[in-house]
């Protein structure tokens, strides 16, 4: 029986380590060039001030562009409640160098910089001579509820999409709280001064939302009126029915 029991337990730690072997086999290397030098949903806005930009759209894309000077290398990585980090998945890697020169992911990799995926993170190493520049992903993200981590530390800036707003509270919400909101171009952009930690949250809707969203109110209340009517109606006819039953109607039941 003991040794019946210790080939189980060396069975499953083999399972357990060939199982971590192939998710790095899988999960792990380096990131297609294919990948990095997709076209990005729109043109990066590479003349932006803020440390991190980023532009949300109304399809499933967004871009960010992030300023890298005095970083080395970057972490790109999502954290989820069961599974622990998992690598960040991007497409339409661009460098922007000091210079205004603007090179794409192939090329950034045969100019010294690095792209790898590991089972917990997304890497993006610097080369060298790319000092004080700028690096613009693109990744898939909702409007609706947008979430990112903070990859680099500074000053932040979120463009939502045309039509789209965080004004109305529940339906609309910003996380960190320390906020301000411009209208940039017929665009509500929220900007924070300074980020260091955690993440960026923006829950928007479109103006239009709300109609649908005071139709289904409405169409609630009316169904909680009409539920109550009916119960109290099938209440009476319950009350009627003891009474022609002689069963009697006690305080209680008003109760």
């Amino acid at each position: 029986m003991n040794r019946r029991f210790a080939l189980a337990i060396a069975v499953v730690a083999l399972l357990a380590v060939s199982a971590g072997c192939l998710t790095y086999v899988n999960d792990g290397g380096e990131v297609a060039n294919e990948t990095l030098d997709a076209e990005p949903p729109h043109s990066y806005d590479f003349d932006t001030e803020r440390d991190a930009a980023i532009n949300l759209s109304t399809g499933t894309r967004y871009t960010a562009v992030y300023n890298v000077s005095g970083v080395d290398e970057i972490r790109f990585y999502r954290q989820t409640p069961y599974m622990g980090d998992q690598p960040f998945e991007f497409e339409a890697l661009r460098y922007q160098y000091p210079d205004g020169e603007v090179i794409n992911g192939s090329e950034f990799r045969a100019q010294g910089g690095e792209v790898e995926r590991t089972p917990d993170e997304t890497w993006v190493r610097f080369g060298e001579e790319m000092a004080g520049g700028r690096v613009a992903i693109s990744a898939t993200g909702s409007p609706r509820r947008f979430t990112t981590l903070t990859y680099v530390e500074g000053s932040y800036a979120v463009t939502l999409p045309p039509g789209f707003s965080t004004d109305v509270p529940i339906v609309g919400h910003v996380s960190p709280r320390d906020h301000e909101i411009e209208t940039v171009d017929d665009r509500d952009r929220i900007t924070w001064d300074s980020v260091t930690s955690g993440s960026v949250v923006v829950q928007s809707y479109r103006e239009t939302d709300l109609l649908v969203f005071g139709v289904i109110l409405v169409i609630a209340a009316i169904a909680a009126v009409v539920g109550t009517a009916y119960f109290r109606r099938q209440l009476e006819e319950l009350r009627e029915r003891r009474r022609q039953m002689g069963l009697g109607v006690y305080d209680d039941d008003d109760e």
